[in-house]
């Protein structure tokens, strides 16, 4: 490779196209982390320039950085072009900055600004069909998620894109600043100067031999940091490229949604923060490698995975999108019904292990596993997991639980329910056991789940059970579905933690209520309040508590259960008192219910797949 230091008259002072190839990332700059800092470059070294000028000293140019080209054939113009490998965000960046300029000279009505300004930013049109390619104009060809709203800020039509976004921030900050100075034409003058003659680049040319995707590669910690998605598009489309694949028509067809904002989102699993598209690849390679891999290996294994497959790549494509429409499909199914309920339950819990699995399980499409099927697996998987977060059972082995289901249900696809119940009911040690009914009953009756558990694992489950209360004759009310929830319903301790203020002790209790101080924290004691009843409740005696209760609450955890007696339940005079009694009686008919939501194995098994 050859590198030289040259000025911007070097970059864009001729006729060229520097085109960016579709395989890297889209446009990614900010203001808050680059456009405000390469402004304050730019300005402090045009103030240096007039300084200079006044005291006719000599002035150091300002370095911004390096740019990586490859050269490429010139196919259908006589304009020399080259490959942006790397440094297309700052390259961009600066063909917006200096559209910008030439918006504010035009303002001020200063023509020799305007010509000399338009040279670094558009082609001579003699040297190409505008009427075939008219885009041709341009110095810089972004890649093709950015070239539509490229194209519409470069004509004056703006957009409400970042490439929009980035023109308009430009334009006030010169504009704010050439006001400010005594002869803001003059100033417009030394700007364009300074673009011109002080403004240095890196600029590295690779030769024949140079591997540009290793270059890539490479320099991708520079700026900006790639995410293994853009590395993973990067070796897909050079692959297809050296295949002789229609690389336009592949990117148009499967990997232009990618480029999108909905995937670039940021999304924290755990406690790495990465994009939505990284995150679903890592779920991707999973089931596909059914490989144990970290998070900063992604491209690593994908690039493993995929030169041990014998996979083409436009299938790789293909499966991606493919892929990728299922996870959309899960990620926002709505938040009813079984499936529903389960994906927002793993939200709540922030449980993202068994991905790969219903990844798996949705691919396999309904021809191959039934909706009925489909739902006992996950019903399975629901009840594994809140059997034992319940049971505060460490999930420190979840991994490699679910690598291992995808595996199990691979080889009966079919019966790919029975498979995951049957494998996860032979689960064997404490960090692996799905949890018997005895288990499950005991730790729902007696344990103070309250003080034990995370609160988000107790309202979850309270959520549950006022679901399950609920029947094709009550009123359909917004809670308790929805992640909305938490912030609107909050844990209520019926015989309140405080309880000595208002709740004396039962005459025959031969401790006094020393037990209480547990016995608060249980299920029986607990309901859901909105977050506005919760403090007014606070440690009032019963009497008071049901009154507000009674006229506040629309729940059915609280008028079937609380309020009146829970079926079956022989209890005179039930809404009388709330004290031990009551509370054991209420645990043992929420048990009863929480074994229904999620029963064991040999129950699931028993009912019909359909």
């Amino acid at each position: 490779m050859r590198a030289d230091t040259v000025d911007l008259r070097r970059i864009f002072g001729r006729d060229i196209r520097y085109t960016v190839p579709l395989f890297q990332r889209p446009y990614v700059w900010n203001r808050d982390d680059n456009w405000a800092a390469l402004w304050e470059d730019i300005r402090r070294t045009v103030e240096r320039v007039e300084q200079a000028t006044q005291a006719e000293d000599a002035v150091a140019p300002h370095f911004l950085g390096a740019v990586v080209f490859d050269e490429t054939p010139y196919l259908s113009s006589s304009l020399e072009t080259r490959q942006v490998i790397d440094g297309q965000q700052r390259l961009t960046t600066l063909q917006l900055f200096l559209f910008a300029a030439r918006l504010s000279a035009t303002a001020l009505d200063h023509e020799k600004s305007v010509r000399l300004l338009s040279k670094f930013l558009e082609n001579d049109e003699d040297l190409f069909d505008s009427g075939q390619h008219p885009d041709h104009l341009y110095k810089v060809w972004p890649t093709n998620a950015d070239r539509d709203e490229f194209r519409s800020v470069m004509l004056g039509e703006g957009g409400g894109g970042r490439l929009a976004d980035a023109v308009t921030y430009f334009q006030q900050e010169i504009d704010t600043w050439l006001a400010e100075a005594f002869d803001p034409l003059e100033r417009l003058g030394k700007l364009v100067q300074t673009m011109r003659e002080y403004l240095r680049l890196v600029t590295i040319d690779l030769e024949e031999h140079d591997d540009a995707q290793v270059v890539f590669e490479t320099l991708n910690s520079r700026g900006t940091p790639l995410e293994h998605a853009d590395l993973i598009k990067n070796l897909l489309f050079r692959d297809a490229e050296h295949t002789g694949a229609a690389v336009d028509q592949l990117y148009k067809t499967y990997w232009a949604p990618f480029d999108q904002d909905e995937w670039r989102t940021e999304q924290t699993t755990g406690r790495i923060t990465r994009s939505r598209l990284d995150v679903f690849l890592t779920y991707w390679l999973t089931m596909r490698s059914r490989r144990e891999f970290t998070s900063s290996a992604l491209f690593k294994e994908f690039e493993r995975w995929l030169r041990s497959a014998a996979v083409s790549t436009e299938d790789v494509f293909a499966e991606l999108s493919r892929y990728a429409e299922i996870y959309d499909h899960i990620d926002q199914r709505p938040l009813h019904g079984v499936e529903g309920r389960f994906l927002y339950r793993m939200k709540v819990m922030q449980t993202s292990t068994p991905m790969p699995l219903l990844l798996f399980l949705y691919g396999l499409g309904d021809r191959v596993l039934s909706p009925q099927r489909r739902i006992r697996a996950i019903r399975a998987i629901d009840s594994y997991l809140v059997r034992r977060a319940i049971l505060n059972l460490s999930n420190r082995d979840y991994n490699h639980v679910f690598r291992e289901l995808v595996v199990i249900a691979s080889q009966q696809p079919e019966r790919a329910d029975e498979a995951i119940i049957n494998a996860l009911a032979g689960m064997q040690g404490h960090h692996r056991q799905w949890p018997a009914d005895v288990q499950f009953r005991t730790a729902l009756e007696q344990d103070p789940l309250y003080s034990r558990l995370y609160r988000h694992r107790v309202r979850i489950l309270l959520e549950a059970l006022e679901d399950e209360l609920r029947t094709d004759h009550t009123e359909q009310l917004t809670p308790p579905v929805g992640e909305h929830l938490g912030a609107k319903l909050t844990i209520e301790h019926v015989m309140p933690q405080s309880w000595r203020d208002y709740w004396p002790p039962l005459e025959d209790d031969p401790h006094e209520g020393a037990d209480r101080d547990e016995l608060v924290h249980t299920l029986g004691n607990l309901t859901l309040v909105t977050a506005r009843l919760n403090p007014t409740l606070g440690n009032m005696a019963w009497q008071d508590k049901r009154q507000w209760l009674s006229k506040h609450s629309l729940l059915r955890l609280t008028h079937g259960t609380l309020l009146n007696p829970p079926p079956n339940t022989a209890t005179d005079d039930w809404a009388s008192a709330w004290d031990e009694h009551h509370i054991h009686a209420r645990s043992a008919y929420l048990a009863s219910l929480a074994l229904g939501i999620w029963p064991s194995a040999a129950d699931l098994l028993g009912i019909p797949a359909g």
